[in-house]
Parts: C-alpha cells; sequence; structure tokens
C-alpha cells in the first residue's frame, strides 16, 4: 500500500479538489493513489484513468481536473505516491512546461 505525500502546498490544494467531487469518485482517487498508482493496459471505466505524462503520472479527474504524482519506491514496505499538483487542466500545463522537462 502506498502512502500519499504532498508537494508544497499541494495539499490544501488536494482537499479542495476533493470537496468538489462525489463521495464515489473520492473513494475511487484514493483507492487508486494508495492501491494501484501505475498505469494500466486496460481501464475499464474512463472515468479516473491514470497516464503518464512525462516523467510523472496523471489521473483524469471529472470536469478537466487533473492530479500530477510520483511514485517513490524507496523499499518493499516503503512506497510513497507524491502529489505534485492537482488543479484544472489549464494549470497542469503551465505545471509541467516548468517543472517536467
Amino acid at each position: 500500500m502506498y502512502e500519499i505525500r504532498f508537494s508544497g502546498k499541494q495539499k490544501k490544494q488536494f482537499k479542495q479538489l476533493l470537496d468538489k467531487l462525489s463521495p464515489k469518485v473520492k473513494d475511487k482517487i484514493k483507492d487508486i493513489l494508495q492501491n494501484h498508482p501505475s498505469p494500466s493496459p486496460t481501464h475499464g471505466e474512463t472515468l479516473c484513468k491514470v497516464e503518464r505524462k512525462g516523467k510523472l503520472y496523471c489521473i483524469e479527474v471529472t470536469g478537466g481536473d487533473r492530479i500530477l504524482y510520483d511514485i517513490i519506491k524507496i523499499d518493499k514496505d516503503k512506497k510513497f505516491v507524491l502529489i505534485r499538483y492537482s488543479g484544472n487542466d489549464d494549470g497542469e500545463i503551465r505545471f509541467l512546461r516548468r517543472h517536467a522537462k
């Protein structure tokens, strides 16, 4: 199981993003981040699918919102998901231009 950590001020933005969503979507996002954050070859649903964007992974949430994160594996027991950005798709483009070169 992966532990969720945040980069900079992302904890507040992540919580604001989750507050806008329904409980079902919140649970699905938390499940993806904690249990299987890597992209899979088959996406059963188009909701909350995981993609690779440069060096980061991306969850496309409904309404044009995105969550960008890194997967960090130190040992078998120490695995982290580092949230780097959460917000709308316009902010995602700006973030990727600055940080994911």
